[in-house]
């Protein structure tokens, strides 16, 4: 007879939703923020990576030989989803975002995430989210990543 592992638990984490500081990092091969990822990846941790985000990531990395694959490495991890801007009602969502909270197109797609769905957002530059997310009717949940030398 074989006996089968449940897990323990059926906790699932809530997903991060990353935002262009995280990909731009990722776009120039920092190996530090890259094996963050790689953690929470082996983790179970689910990553959204918001397509106009990453191609803010792209712009900002443009001329860096490899941040186009470094990009499409991290959404094959096993827990990254890409996000895209699917339809009229995303776009008017993204638009509404946008003038709210001032923020540009590409940050204002993982604001626009995070916010429909109460997801954190996982971020290089906390400061830069303060004035955003009290813009918005419900304050969006910020989580920085420290940087390990200060």
């Amino acid at each position: 007879m074989v006996s089968q592992q449940r897990p323990v638990s059926d906790f699932t984490p809530t997903p991060y939703i990353l935002d262009t500081s995280v990909l731009t990092d990722v776009a120039r091969g920092d190996a530090d923020v890259i094996g963050l990822l790689q953690d929470f990846d082996r983790a179970g941790q689910t990553l959204v990576v918001p397509a106009l985000a990453a191609a803010g990531a792209l712009l900002d990395g443009r001329g860096t030989p490899d941040a186009q694959a470094l990009l499409a490495g991290l959404a094959a991890f096993e827990h990254a989803v890409v996000a895209p801007l699917d339809g009229i009602a995303q776009s008017a969502k993204l638009v509404d975002t946008m003038a709210v909270t001032g923020l540009d197109i590409h940050d204002a797609h993982a604001a626009a995430i995070a916010d429909v769905s109460v997801c954190p957002i996982l971020t290089l530059r906390g400061g830069k989210w303060q004035r955003p997310s009290r813009a918005l009717d419900n304050p969006l949940r910020i989580i920085e990543i420290a940087d390990p030398d200060e």
